[in-house]
């Protein structure tokens, strides 16, 4: 498991999307729920609500869940209709979307992510939760933390949102482009989108560590 407690490297993300395939009876749907997740860098409750008409050739658009807003004297996170953002994922991720919405006559207005009892409603972001906690559990990738004794004493399975802190951490460390992740995530503010390059330093410390600097090493 990585450094820093919310992320996974590519190769954790692609063994826990891969074993939703054994969790989930609906593996199609539901393995491309969390493709999308995963490249995209979006909230769960943003790409639940993921329709047709917004599939593009080498993005989605995506309601944007502002941060957090005062309402009523508390901060609270709502869901502002009027924002959007698009966001870049692979062409070939988008033509699997594409076709899946073809093969399962799902056109425009509807969910591309349809809940399990029928096309009224998207899959909600705790049947989320529950399926990639279990797919975690069973590529054996968990979040490093406390150890849960429900469990017996491993660690907890990863959460949806890990997904997209994964991915703001694999698209900052391939990039270097802390502004580019800003407008892939959606975040009103810079500083929150710092934290990723903050997560980094440990890595970047064990790696530095390993350079001679042109400097031979004294033979004892």
């Amino acid at each position: 498991m990585s450094v820093f407690s919310s992320y996974l490297e590519p190769n954790e993300v692609r063994a826990v999307i891969d074993a939703i395939q054994e969790v989930s009876k609906h593996p199609e749907r539901d393995t491309l729920l969390f493709e999308v997740i995963w490249q995209s860098g979006g909230r769960v409750s943003e790409v639940i609500s993921l329709v047709p008409e917004h599939i593009g050739s080498t993005s989605i658009i995506l309601p944007n869940l502002k941060q957090m807003k005062r309402v009523a004297g508390q901060k609270k996170r709502v869901h502002d209709d009027k924002a959007i953002k698009e966001v870049e994922v692979s062409a070939d991720l988008c033509v699997r979307l594409k076709a899946y919405c073809e093969e399962h006559k799902i056109t425009k207005g509807m969910w591309v992510f349809p809940h399990n009892r029928g096309r009224a409603k998207h899959v909600d972001r705790f049947y989320a939760y529950r399926i990639i906690t279990a797919a975690s559990e069973k590529a054996q990738v968990f979040k490093f933390g406390k150890k849960n004794p429900a469990t017996g004493g491993r660690y907890k399975g990863v959460a949806p949102h890990i997904f997209r802190h994964s991915s703001a951490m694999y698209l900052y460390e391939n990039t270097q482009d802390m502004s580019l992740v800003q407008q892939q995530l959606g975040h009103s503010s810079i500083t929150t989108t710092t934290l990723y390059a903050a997560a980094k330093r440990p890595k970047i410390r064990r790696e530095i560590a390993k350079l001679s600097w042109g400097i031979e090493k004294e033979s004892k």
